[in-house]
């Protein structure tokens, strides 16, 4: 998480993180997780972070965003269900020490089953018997090029409905007369009259895992049934805990739809030939000159955060950049990057750049266990457009 803090801004964690301070009712946390579910993963994930950090300052607020983290995106039937951004949070709340002892220890569970068979992991192996048979398999007896494990409670009304939806599934069903796909139908509870007495479609496999070790060392995360992982060849996860079946044809048709491939376009006539790309705007960089007036404004402004004056800084602030900031994201700035990096140690000499009309003022900050870049550009009456904290690698020095 170390550059997904530094990415953002210190004191202007930008359009995201004001939304997350302005939001006293829960309604409102609701909007901001599902418009966060629809943005890329990894983008999706350094915002919920952000919203965490900035939210820890209010724990009532921080507990909420916590509750409806949970219900939406631990809950597989949740349209917005997402485990990536689940434990995003989860991560948060064990290690920031927000919330009391005892509701950290129950984050701590919540994330030790977030962890278990992640996607791209491959699955925890278990045994299971059929009803014609007492020999036991394995999970891992199981050859096909993917194999969908259908966790179900045949007392359990939904998963009879999905029982039937996936013997009626013509994707499904094909995949499993080509044997291309092994659907795996686990009855993971004690009841084994319950579980004798239902009755299972013949394109799947009816198994109960008699050993109880599913339940028992919980050996998958199951918060509710039916509840689909759809593994590879190799028995890699590639859909984890997903209570629609839709979604697990989507991404069935997703795996198994050929890329097509268009003939190669014709060259263009030199009448008609493509116009040149543009070059890369020249990035000029230099050593910030002691008589320039904003190298000793920037100056001002570092000790400014050094000292956490938030307040100094946000009145040296253009009111353009103003309109869009709450002065509170300046308070504890710093400790906010230390709180990643490790204790700030010193800083460098100011340097200048310039990528066409664009000025920044940038000074290297050393912390225990990195660095950080702090960025600074002014308007044309000295006061400040951005200010900024980006890894190193994010600018070129």
């Amino acid at each position: 998480m170390k550059k997904l803090i530094l990415a953002a801004m210190v004191a202007i964690a930008g359009w995201f993180t004001c939304q997350a301070q302005s939001m006293p009712a829960p309604e409102k946390y609701n909007k901001l997780l599902e418009e966060t579910a629809q943005l890329e993963q990894n983008k999706a994930e350094f915002l919920m972070f952000a919203t965490m950090e900035t939210l820890s300052k209010d724990p009532k607020g921080y507990r909420q965003m916590m509750e409806l983290a949970e219900r939406r995106f631990s809950d597989a039937a949740d349209p917005i269900h997402n485990e990536g951004l689940y434990m995003v949070v989860l991560k948060h709340a064990v290690e920031k020490y927000v919330l009391s002892g005892a509701e950290i220890e129950r984050q701590r569970l919540l994330l030790e089953g977030a962890k278990k068979n992640m996607i791209g992991t491959e699955a925890a192996d278990f045994d299971y018997i059929t009803p014609n048979s007492k020999d036991v398999k394995h999970l891992k007896d199981l050859k096909a090029d993917y194999i969908l494990v259908y966790f179900n409670n045949p007392d359990c009304e939904s998963c009879e409905t999905v029982k039937q939806r996936l013997a009626e599934n013509e994707l499904i069903n094909k995949m499993v007369n080509e044997k291309k796909l092994i659907v795996l139908a686990i009855y993971p509870y004690e009841d084994q009259k319950l579980w004798k007495k239902a009755k299972y479609p013949k394109m799947m496999i009816n198994g109960w895992n008699k050993s109880h070790q599913i339940e028992y060392a919980e050996l998958y995360d199951l918060p509710t049934l039916p509840c689909f992982y759809l593994l590879d060849k190799d028995y890699k996860v590639i859909v984890k805990n997903e209570g629609s079946l839709n979604k697990v044809e989507a991404k069935l048709k997703d795996l198994t739809t050929p890329q097509v491939v268009g003939p190669a376009p014709e060259a263009p006539k030199a009448s008609e030939a493509a116009p040149k790309e543009r070059p890369m705007p020249k990035i000029k960089t230099y050593a910030a000159p002691a008589n320039d007036p904003n190298t000793a404004k920037s100056d001002q402004m570092l000790h400014y955060l050094l000292e956490n004056k938030g307040q100094e800084l946000y009145d040296n602030l253009s009111e353009t950049t103003k309109s869009h900031i709450d002065p509170k994201l300046f308070d504890n700035a710093l400790g906010q990057v230390e709180s990643q990096l490790g204790k700030f140690q010193n800083h460098e000499d100011w340097k200048i750049q310039e990528i066409k009309d664009m000025k920044t003022y940038n000074c290297p900050l050393n912390f225990e266990n990195g660095k950080a870049v702090l960025v600074i550009a002014y308007d044309n009456e000295g006061k400040i457009l951005i200010f900024n904290m980006v890894p190193p690698e994010a600018i070129r020095m």
